[in-house]
């Protein structure tokens, strides 16, 4: 093994060994954890709502505009899935993002707010979608807090009101 190698195992070997110490067991997967993703409008009939996952299984719903579902619903799943999922997010390099990208090299996009909150630790990243220095992973990361919390349930597909003003898109 040459000399980088054995730093790079070094550095991997005292990361297992201490992180037990500092990580949550995976008994212990309905921790302190509050992922939440709320969509917004854009110029025609993008989704309007809000999903919070929490550590102990829960996922609270909030129908707004041009899903099926309008108002507040709640569901479960396994604990593990959100725990693996915030994992994935922090891993992902979701607490290094910045707080927004704003930019709009296109108008008329939708915009998301990915937040993330473990114990007292909070970050949330404002995207409008139209905004190209957006990291790739970012929509990547919204659209997992999707699957995770099978928001196509309530999301449905809307059916254009023909008395309501503009136009699908």
């Amino acid at each position: 093994m040459n000399r980088l190698s054995m730093k790079v195992f070094a550095i991997l070997l005292a990361c297992f060994l201490i992180s037990p110490s500092l990580a949550v067991s995976s008994g212990e997967q309905d921790r302190d954890i509050e992922i939440t993703l709320e969509r917004g409008m854009c110029f025609g009939t993008c989704p309007v709502y809000s999903v919070s996952l929490y550590g102990n299984g829960t996922i609270a719903w909030e129908g707004g505009r041009y899903v099926e579902v309008i108002g507040n619903m709640t569901a479960t799943t396994d604990p593990a899935m959100i725990g693996d999922l915030y994992d994935r997010l922090i891993e992902g390099g979701f607490m290094g993002f910045a707080d927004s990208y704003a930019f709009q090299n296109i108008t008329d996009m939708p915009t998301a707010t990915l937040t993330v909150r473990n114990g007292t630790v909070i970050k949330a990243v404002y995207h409008y979608h139209g905004d190209f220095t957006a990291p790739e992973n970012l929509s990547y990361m919204e659209n997992a807090v999707d699957r995770v919390a099978n928001t196509s349930r309530w999301i449905g597909t809307y059916t254009y009101d023909e008395g309501m003003w503009g136009e699908p898109i």
